[in-house]
């Protein structure tokens, strides 16, 4: 679980927000246990003869004697005096070691029948007007009591002296005093329903508690969650292109949205039901122990194997949550490679075999969502079991006690309500486990991007300045992450600035691998690059790339307008200068043509245009940047002839005094360059003019008669 312990850090920013939810979660167990409590004195009222009034005066009773009291009828035909017979009667169920009780005599199984006093009818009376009478003499008074035993029917009196009445039951008394004493069963109905109306709103009052709670809950993991995706982000654009070409753009994306939901819904639970369901079953626990602690405690015996079971489940749990959460990567690879190539699929009737590829994908994801729910599934019904298991031993128990006259009906009412109440909190932070199990293998998956390598950089390094002498490779080797071999090695050569250079050379053979180091889209694994004798890597990687425009094969367009795209890199471009890189780029033939103009959404990928257009525009954004290092890989390849005729008119102009590196196979591209360099499997094999090429090198003269002069025919 450390991984998602570690993105707690997150909420924990948002922490004065999250200490109001405990608070009211605190609340809300007051609440709840409050409510439950009511259930002993609703009993009372609706199966005992006493009522509420008799409930509440043996409960203070029995704090005074301490000792458990229980009013009860005494056997039919059983006479107290010749010709009389009263009920109910008081009978103690229990009497405490060195209680007041037990000081004067009084011992498990007596009846209290009467009080002595200077009145003799007082000497015989009914339980509850015993109860009511005990509950309220003064403190230190003694008592003089009637009592008897039932197996041997002596009698005999006992002088008690009653302890001090403590503050739970002088609450309960004042309170008690206030109600009037019922006198016909409505008087006693219309008591019912107020503690009916009492326990609605403390209902209504724990709901607000609890929206409250779940509103800031919420709102401070969203927060967290958020602040994460963005620091994912910010890390995920500084990772070298080394990383995506290994584990894919897809996958990341399916951690900083899939799986930062997974986290969020961890920690609204975390931060919910974990601390809220805990407090409520500790509210009830109370509740449940002031019942009967001996029961409570017989019921709490499901507790370890209830734990053993939900580790288990938990572990199973994560391993299945973190296939699943793959498989949701590889699904959306799928989605993604399949919608962006849907022409490719159209053309080549495709659509069967890329059905049947994302059926394989949904189908594997399918079967780890199976596993997970299985689990999930069999946790709550299992802890349920445990749980019942044990209350219903509590209950039988209890069943017993009640029968033989050790325990009062509403305190078996009471302490079953309880049970039933504790069990459910339990029952759902078994789930909650395994939601946690879910959160931490996707956070890990999460961190596993924030803990990569990012692109070397120094804190604090220096501006290095506009490339005006030279860019030189001293030594350069590069290779690809679980690549064999490398893909560049021991390059050495030197470029001239302000001079145009072509590399040309094989498919495979390093080019684009080559242009690639120079803004430090990646670094080299040995050797230096230096521009104008300084080591890049030694400098703000910011300040190396300002200075570089790159035009790629395959164009890049985002979803905005044509002006946007063209300024793309610039802050605050003017429109003026915009205008002038679109002409240059012959941009402006076919936007004049758009009822929007340079305010025309190009779509996703810039999908609503088409390849020469796209690639026009990337020439304008480069030529807008008026970079001191111009890189082209093949940026004319899906221009017409007469369009790449003006171009290179611009271009000409455009190149003057810049450093501009061409990877080209065409043969006006070429020609054009002051200087050719050959690469053969990631080396430099031949360097010179067209001519010099033509003569010394069979490479070139090879790529020339196949590739290069067909291209130019």
């Amino acid at each position: 679980m450390k991984n998602f312990r570690r993105s707690l850090k997150y909420a924990w920013a948002y922490r004065v927000r999250l200490g109001l939810a405990m608070l009211c979660i605190i609340a809300i167990t007051v609440l709840w246990g409050g409510g439950l409590g009511l259930l002993g004195p609703a009993a009372e009222i609706l199966i005992s003869d006493g009522g509420l009034h008799g409930w509440a005066y043996d409960s203070i009773t029995g704090d005074r004697l301490e000792a458990r009291i229980i009013q009860m009828r005494v056997p039919y035909g059983t006479q107290i005096e010749p010709g009389r017979s009263i009920n109910p009667i008081l009978s103690l169920s229990k009497v405490a070691e060195d209680s007041a009780a037990d000081k004067a005599g009084l011992q498990k199984g007596d009846w209290i029948i009467g009080i002595y006093d200077t009145v003799p009818e007082h000497r015989l009376m009914q339980g509850d007007a015993i109860s009511r009478i005990l509950a309220s003499i003064e403190d230190d008074q003694p008592v003089i009591l009637r009592v008897r035993n039932p197996l041997t029917k002596a009698e005999r009196k006992a002088i008690v002296t009653l302890a001090p009445t403590s503050i739970g039951p002088r609450l309960l008394h004042w309170i008690v005093s206030k109600i009037p004493v019922p006198q016909t069963p409505t008087d006693t109905f219309y008591i019912f329903c107020g503690l009916l109306g009492i326990s609605l709103g403390m209902t209504i009052l724990r709901d607000l508690f609890r929206f409250t709670q779940e509103y800031l809950v919420e709102t401070a993991v969203y927060r967290g969650i958020i602040d994460l995706r963005q620091e994912t982000y910010n890390i995920a654009l500084c990772l070298p292109l080394t990383f995506y070409s290994q584990e894919g753009t897809t996958d990341t994306i399916s951690r900083l949205v899939k799986d930062t939901n997974v986290l969020a819904r961890a920690q609204v639970t975390l931060f919910g039901k974990t601390i809220a369901e805990p407090a409520k079953a500790i509210g009830v626990l109370v509740m449940a122990f002031f019942f009967s602690w001996k029961l409570t405690l017989l019921a709490l015996v499901a507790g370890p194997p209830a734990v053993f079971l939900i580790r288990r489940f938990g572990k199973r749990m994560k391993r299945a949550s973190r296939k699943a959460l793959e498989g949701w990567s590889t699904m959306l690879a799928v989605l993604e490679e399949t919608l962006t190539g849907i022409r490719v699929v159209k053309a080549y009737t495709m659509e069967g075999t890329e059905r049947k590829r994302f059926f394989r994908a949904n189908r594997r994801l399918f079967r780890q969502q199976k596993k997970m729910a299985k689990i999930d599934a069999a946790t709550g019904p299992a802890i349920e079991a445990l749980g019942v298991t044990a209350a219903s031993a509590a209950a039988a128990l209890a069943g017993y006690w009640v029968l033989h006259g050790d325990m009062r009906t509403s305190s078996f009412l009471g302490l079953m309500g309880c049970l039933a109440a504790m069990f459910d909190p339990l029952r759902k932070l078994a789930k909650v486990v395994t939601r946690f199990q879910k959160a931490d293998a996707a956070a890990a998956r999460v961190f596993e991007v924030q803990d990569r390598t990012q692109e070397r950089s120094i804190p604090g390094a220096p501006m290095l300045g506009r490339c005006s002498r030279s860019i030189e490779l001293r030594g350069v080797s590069f290779r690809y992450p679980n690549a064999a071999e490398d893909a560049l090695h021991d390059v050495n050569l030197t470029i001239e600035a302000g001079k145009t250079f072509a590399i040309v050379g094989p498919n495979g053979c390093g080019k684009t691998t080559l242009v690639s180091l120079i803004p430090r889209l990646i670094d080299p694994t040995a050797g230096e690059i230096l521009i104008d004798g300084c080591d890049i890597s030694q400098y703000s990687i910011r300040s190396v790339r300002r200075q570089i425009a790159v035009v790629t094969q395959d164009t890049v367009l985002f979803h905005a307008t044509i002006a946007e795209n063209i300024a793309y890199g610039l802050r605050r471009p003017k429109e003026a200068n915009v205008l002038s890189a679109a002409r240059s780029a012959f941009v402006d033939e076919f936007v004049r043509e758009l009822p929007d103009g340079y305010d025309t959404m190009v779509g996703e990928h810039g999908a609503t245009l088409s390849g020469g257009q796209k690639q026009r525009i990337a020439i304008a954004r480069a030529i807008l940047r008026d970079p001191a290092i111009l890189i082209f890989d093949e940026a004319t390849s899906q221009i017409d002839a007469d369009s790449e005729s003006r171009i290179h008119q611009a271009m000409d102009e455009f190149v003057k005094n810049r450093t501009t590196l061409m990877i080209a196979h065409r043969f006006a591209t070429v020609l054009k360059a002051d200087y050719i360099f050959v690469m053969n499997q990631g080396q430099i094999v031949a360097a010179g003019t067209h001519r010099e090429l033509i003569e010394s090198c069979d490479l070139y003269r090879h790529l020339y008669q196949t590739q290069l002069a067909d291209a130019g025919a």
